[in-house]
C-alpha cells in the first residue's frame, strides 16, 4: 500500500477498533447524542472501510499505468543523444539545421543551453532541469523533432529505430501511455475524495465523531482506570 495511505487506514482501523472497546461497555456507553450510539459508529466504520477498499483496488491500475508511461520514456534520453549523432552525418544538413535539432533536443530532455563560461570540462555539459519535462511536453517536443527530421532532405537512415515511421510510432505509444495514466487517475482520485469526504470532510466525518464518542467515554470511565489509558491512546487524525 501506498505510505499516503496509511494514515487514513489508521483512522478507520483505529475507529473499529473503539467499536470494540464502546461495545465491551454494553449499557454503560449510553450518549444522549444518537450520532454516538454504536450502531451509527459501525455504519461509520464499515462504509469508511468499503471506500478504501475501492481506493486500493484503484491504485494498482493507476501506479502500473505510471510505471509503464515512464518505462516507455526512460529511453528517450539517450536515443536523442544518437539521433543527434545520425542527425549530423545526413549529407546536406547545415548547422543551423543541427542547432534547430539540438533546441529541440534541449527541451527533450530537459535541459538548457549553457552559454556561461566554466574552468572544469567536465563542468560544460551541466543539465539543469526546466519546466518542460512533463510527459505532455516530451511528447509534443518528439513530434516537433519528427517533423523536422520528416521535412530534412535526404534523411533516410538504413536503420530501423532511426527511421521516421518509428519515431512516429513511439509518439503513438506515448501519447497511449499518458492518456491511461489519466484514465486511471480518475477512478482512483473519485474513490480517494469520496473516502475522504466520510473520513475527513463531511459534516459528520469520522474522525470528528469519534473524538467526540472518545469524549464521551471519558465521562463515564475512571481516570486511573487501564480502559482509560487504553482508549485515550487511540488517535483520530485529520489528514
Amino acid at each position: 500500500m501506498s505510505k499516503n495511505e496509511t494514515g487514513h487506514v489508521k483512522n478507520i482501523a483505529n475507529a473499529n477498533l473503539l467499536c470494540t472497546h464502546i461495545a465491551e461497555l454494553g449499557a454503560k456507553y449510553n450518549p444522549s447524542n444518537p450520532k454516538l450510539l454504536l450502531t451509527n459508529l459501525q455504519n461509520m466504520c464499515n462504509t469508511a472501510f468499503a471506500h478504501q477498499e475501492t481506493v486500493n483496488n484503484s491504485i494498482a491500475p493507476y501506479s502500473l499505468a505510471v510505471d509503464n508511461r515512464e518505462k516507455l520514456f526512460a529511453p528517450v534520453s539517450k536515443k536523442i543523444t544518437k539521433l543527434r549523432k545520425m542527425y549530423k552525418t545526413t549529407e546536406g544538413v547545415t548547422m543551423a539545421q543541427l542547432e534547430d535539432f539540438m533546441t529541440i533536443a534541449r527541451k527533450l530532455k530537459g535541459i538548457k543551453k549553457n552559454n556561461s563560461a566554466v574552468t572544469d570540462p567536465q563542468q560544460e555539459n551541466i543539465k539543469i532541469s526546466i519546466s518542460q519535462m512533463s510527459y505532455d511536453q516530451r511528447t509534443n517536443n518528439y513530434e516537433v523533432l519528427i517533423s523536422l527530421l520528416q521535412n530534412t532532405t535526404n534523411y533516410l537512415p538504413n536503420e530501423i529505430e532511426y527511421q521516421v515511421s518509428t519515431l512516429q510510432q513511439e509518439k503513438v505509444q506515448m501519447l497511449q501511455a499518458t492518456q491511461t495514466v489519466a484514465d486511471s487517475f480518475i477512478p482512483l482520485n473519485t474513490a480517494r475524495t469520496v473516502r475522504n469526504n466520510t473520513v475527513y470532510n463531511s459534516e459528520d466525518n469520522l474522525v470528528d465523531t469519534f473524538n467526540k464518542a472518545k469524549d464521551y467515554m471519558f465521562t463515564i470511565l475512571d481516570g486511573s482506570s487501564l480502559q482509560y489509558k487504553t482508549i485515550s491512546k487511540i488517535k483520530f487524525k485529520k489528514a
